[in-house]
Protein backbone atom coordinates (compact mmCIF):
# COMPACT_ATOMS: atom_id res chain seq x y z
CA UNK A 1 0.00 0.00 0.00
CA UNK A 2 2.90 2.29 0.73
CA UNK A 3 4.15 1.73 -2.83
CA UNK A 4 0.85 3.04 -4.19
CA UNK A 5 1.03 6.13 -2.02
CA UNK A 6 4.57 6.95 -3.07
CA UNK A 7 4.26 6.01 -6.72
CA UNK A 8 0.69 6.98 -7.38
CA UNK A 9 1.56 8.85 -10.55
CA UNK A 10 3.17 5.66 -12.00
CA UNK A 11 0.04 3.66 -11.30
CA UNK A 12 -2.20 6.34 -12.71
CA UNK A 13 -0.08 7.19 -15.74
CA UNK A 14 1.13 3.73 -16.78
CA UNK A 15 -0.62 0.76 -15.16
CA UNK A 16 -4.25 1.93 -15.41
CA UNK A 17 -4.04 2.64 -19.18
CA UNK A 18 -2.28 -0.69 -19.75
CA UNK A 19 -4.99 -2.49 -17.79
CA UNK A 20 -7.68 -0.62 -19.74
CA UNK A 21 -6.04 -1.56 -23.03
CA UNK A 22 -5.79 -5.23 -21.99
CA UNK A 23 -9.46 -5.27 -20.99
CA UNK A 24 -10.35 -3.67 -24.35
CA UNK A 25 -8.31 -6.21 -26.30
CA UNK A 26 -9.79 -9.09 -24.32
CA UNK A 27 -13.30 -7.74 -24.85
CA UNK A 28 -12.72 -7.32 -28.60
CA UNK A 29 -11.29 -10.85 -28.85
CA UNK A 30 -14.28 -12.37 -27.03
CA UNK A 31 -16.71 -10.41 -29.21
CA UNK A 32 -14.99 -11.41 -32.43
CA UNK A 33 -15.04 -15.09 -31.40
CA UNK A 34 -18.77 -14.88 -30.70
CA UNK A 35 -19.38 -13.16 -34.02
CA UNK A 36 -17.39 -15.80 -35.87
CA UNK A 37 -19.33 -18.61 -34.16
CA UNK A 38 -22.61 -16.95 -35.05
CA UNK A 39 -21.46 -16.43 -38.64
CA UNK A 40 -20.38 -20.07 -38.89
CA UNK A 41 -23.84 -21.14 -37.69
CA UNK A 42 -25.68 -18.70 -39.96
CA UNK A 43 -23.83 -19.43 -43.21
CA UNK A 44 -25.25 -22.94 -43.81
CA UNK A 45 -28.77 -21.68 -43.07
CA UNK A 46 -28.43 -18.91 -45.63
CA UNK A 47 -27.37 -21.46 -48.25
CA UNK A 48 -30.28 -23.72 -47.40
CA UNK A 49 -32.69 -20.80 -47.52
CA UNK A 50 -31.38 -19.75 -50.93
CA UNK A 51 -31.84 -23.29 -52.23
CA UNK A 52 -35.37 -23.31 -50.78
CA UNK A 53 -36.05 -20.01 -52.54
CA UNK A 54 -34.87 -21.46 -55.87
CA UNK A 55 -36.96 -24.58 -55.28
CA UNK A 56 -40.05 -22.45 -54.60
CA UNK A 57 -39.44 -20.49 -57.80
CA UNK A 58 -39.09 -23.77 -59.70
CA UNK A 59 -42.35 -25.12 -58.20
CA UNK A 60 -44.13 -21.89 -59.12
CA UNK A 61 -42.80 -22.02 -62.68
CA UNK A 62 -43.73 -25.69 -63.05
CA UNK A 63 -47.26 -25.05 -61.69
CA UNK A 64 -47.73 -22.09 -64.00
CA UNK A 65 -46.52 -24.03 -67.05
CA UNK A 66 -48.70 -27.02 -66.16
CA UNK A 67 -51.77 -24.83 -65.81
CA UNK A 68 -51.15 -22.94 -69.00
CA UNK A 69 -50.47 -26.17 -70.90
CA UNK A 70 -53.75 -27.62 -69.66
CA UNK A 71 -55.66 -24.51 -70.71
CA UNK A 72 -54.37 -24.93 -74.27
CA UNK A 73 -54.99 -28.66 -74.15
CA UNK A 74 -58.72 -28.37 -73.60
CA UNK A 75 -59.37 -25.46 -75.95
CA UNK A 76 -61.80 -26.39 -78.70
CA UNK A 77 -60.50 -25.54 -82.15
CA UNK A 78 -57.05 -24.46 -81.01
CA UNK A 79 -55.90 -21.56 -83.13
CA UNK A 80 -52.94 -22.70 -85.25
CA UNK A 81 -51.03 -19.60 -84.16
CA UNK A 82 -51.28 -20.89 -80.57
CA UNK A 83 -50.04 -24.40 -81.39
CA UNK A 84 -46.41 -23.37 -81.12
CA UNK A 85 -46.99 -22.05 -77.59
CA UNK A 86 -48.86 -25.23 -76.68
CA UNK A 87 -45.95 -27.44 -77.78
CA UNK A 88 -43.44 -25.08 -76.19
CA UNK A 89 -45.20 -25.38 -72.83
CA UNK A 90 -45.15 -29.18 -73.08
CA UNK A 91 -41.42 -29.11 -73.74
CA UNK A 92 -40.89 -26.59 -70.95
CA UNK A 93 -42.65 -28.89 -68.47
CA UNK A 94 -40.50 -31.83 -69.57
CA UNK A 95 -37.36 -29.73 -69.18
CA UNK A 96 -38.39 -28.48 -65.75
CA UNK A 97 -38.92 -32.04 -64.55
CA UNK A 98 -36.25 -34.50 -63.53
CA UNK A 99 -36.40 -37.47 -65.93
CA UNK A 100 -35.57 -39.71 -62.96
CA UNK A 101 -38.65 -38.53 -61.05
CA UNK A 102 -40.96 -41.43 -60.23
CA UNK A 103 -43.88 -39.67 -61.98
CA UNK A 104 -41.98 -38.35 -65.00
CA UNK A 105 -43.16 -41.08 -67.36
CA UNK A 106 -46.82 -40.68 -66.30
CA UNK A 107 -46.59 -36.91 -66.73
CA UNK A 108 -44.94 -37.30 -70.11
CA UNK A 109 -47.65 -39.74 -71.23
CA UNK A 110 -50.31 -37.28 -70.11
CA UNK A 111 -48.61 -34.41 -71.94
CA UNK A 112 -48.42 -36.43 -75.14
CA UNK A 113 -52.08 -37.46 -74.79
CA UNK A 114 -53.02 -33.80 -74.78
CA UNK A 115 -50.71 -33.07 -77.69
CA UNK A 116 -52.00 -35.98 -79.76
CA UNK A 117 -55.61 -34.90 -79.25
CA UNK A 118 -54.89 -31.24 -80.08
CA UNK A 119 -56.92 -31.52 -83.28
CA UNK A 120 -59.52 -33.83 -81.73
CA UNK A 121 -62.97 -33.21 -80.34
CA UNK A 122 -63.63 -31.36 -77.12
CA UNK A 123 -64.77 -34.60 -75.47
CA UNK A 124 -61.51 -36.31 -76.45
CA UNK A 125 -59.54 -33.37 -75.04
CA UNK A 126 -61.47 -33.38 -71.76
CA UNK A 127 -60.80 -37.10 -71.31
CA UNK A 128 -57.12 -36.22 -70.88
CA UNK A 129 -57.82 -33.69 -68.17
CA UNK A 130 -58.45 -35.80 -65.01
CA UNK A 131 -55.29 -37.88 -65.39
CA UNK A 132 -53.20 -34.83 -66.18
CA UNK A 133 -54.51 -32.87 -63.19
CA UNK A 134 -54.01 -35.87 -60.91
CA UNK A 135 -50.38 -36.41 -61.90
CA UNK A 136 -49.63 -32.66 -61.74
CA UNK A 137 -51.13 -32.38 -58.27
CA UNK A 138 -49.18 -35.42 -57.11
CA UNK A 139 -45.88 -33.98 -58.36
CA UNK A 140 -46.53 -30.49 -57.01
CA UNK A 141 -47.68 -31.82 -53.62
CA UNK A 142 -44.60 -34.00 -53.28
CA UNK A 143 -42.30 -31.12 -54.19
CA UNK A 144 -44.10 -28.80 -51.78
CA UNK A 145 -43.72 -31.37 -48.98
CA UNK A 146 -40.02 -31.68 -49.80
CA UNK A 147 -39.63 -27.91 -49.64
CA UNK A 148 -41.42 -27.78 -46.28
CA UNK A 149 -39.17 -30.55 -44.95
CA UNK A 150 -36.07 -28.71 -46.14
CA UNK A 151 -37.27 -25.53 -44.42
CA UNK A 152 -38.00 -27.38 -41.18
CA UNK A 153 -34.36 -28.51 -41.11
CA UNK A 154 -33.26 -24.89 -41.47
CA UNK A 155 -35.01 -23.83 -38.26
Amino acid sequence: MEFLNTHQWVVTAVIVPILGALIGVLSAWITSRRLKKNEDKRRPFEGMLKIAEFRQQWINKLRSSMGEFQSYGILPNLDPTKEREFYKLGTEIELLMNPNDEDYRALQDSLYSFLSSAKGSVIEKYKNNPGYIEICQKILKREWERLKTDLEHVQ
